[in-house]
């Protein structure tokens, strides 16, 4: 269960889940000695440090992690879930080429696992990333070839943090329609799947880019989706 919604993790993820999982790892590894959820948890610990903008500490943290996986030829399936939390770590071009080698390797294990899920989330962590660091050109193409795998896997389910960033995108580059466009199908979807904890994510990671008028206002129109789709209910 934990390596489960570890495998959910991404940097919009709430502090309140990530301590969640953090605390199960310290209860499990009481009576455990799991090199892989000690690793889950140092990644937590880390994850916990950069949302407290604490980026430095957040990367010495997670160096040992790095350095390990970094020295292998192969990435397994398991090694590649701690790998895509620990982006943030490379610079930019060390960061493309490990997200090329996890995206392929994966392709590896769909006989075994569910794969799009985890690929998925890659790039989503990947085009944060370039958005932090003002590449909004690339991080939509990345956006896009995640919206493309969602689609050949048959996976609609998993574009709701793409059409995200997508809208933080269009945000950015003052394209208000595309803006307005992409996150109304966020909240949509959240509408949907009932998932009161994604709506708070998304308040939180979109008020570091828009001002807090811009979040009353998208708090706005979510409440007035949910208003609609409660006289469908009836």
């Amino acid at each position: 269960m934990i390596i489960k919604d570890f495998k959910k993790v991404s940097y919009n993820t709430s502090l309140f889940v990530i301590r969640g999982i953090e605390r199960r790892c310290t209860k499990y590894l009481m009576t455990e000695n799991d090199v892989l959820i000690r690793d889950i948890h140092t990644i937590c610990e880390g994850l916990v440090f950069l949302k407290n903008q604490q980026v430095q500490k957040a990367k010495q943290h997670v160096k040992q992690i790095w350095e390990r996986l970094s020295k292998q030829d192969h990435l397994y399936y398991l090694e590649i879930i701690l790998l895509k939390n620990i982006l943030f770590l490379f610079d930019l071009d060390i960061t493309e080429e490990m997200v090329k080698r996890s995206i392929k390797e994966l392709e590896m294990y769909e006989a075994l696992y569910e794969t799009a899920e985890l690929q998925v989330s890659v790039l989503v962590n990947y085009s944060y990333l370039l958005i932090r660091n003002e590449d909004i050109e690339k991080a939509m193409k990345v956006l896009q070839f995640g919206k493309e795998l969602c689609a050949s896997k048959k996976r609609p389910d998993l574009v709701c943090d793409i059409y995200f960033y997508k809208a933080i995108c269009c945000y950015i580059s003052r394209k208000k329609y595309l803006y307005n466009y992409y996150l109304k199908e966020v909240l949509q979807i959240i509408c949907l799947v009932s998932n009161p904890e994604k709506v708070e994510e998304v308040m939180a990671e979109l008020a570091i880019f828009v001002s807090s008028e811009e979040i009353s206002k998208v708090k706005g129109k979510y409440e007035k989706l949910k208003k609609i789709q409660m006289k469908f209910e009836l």
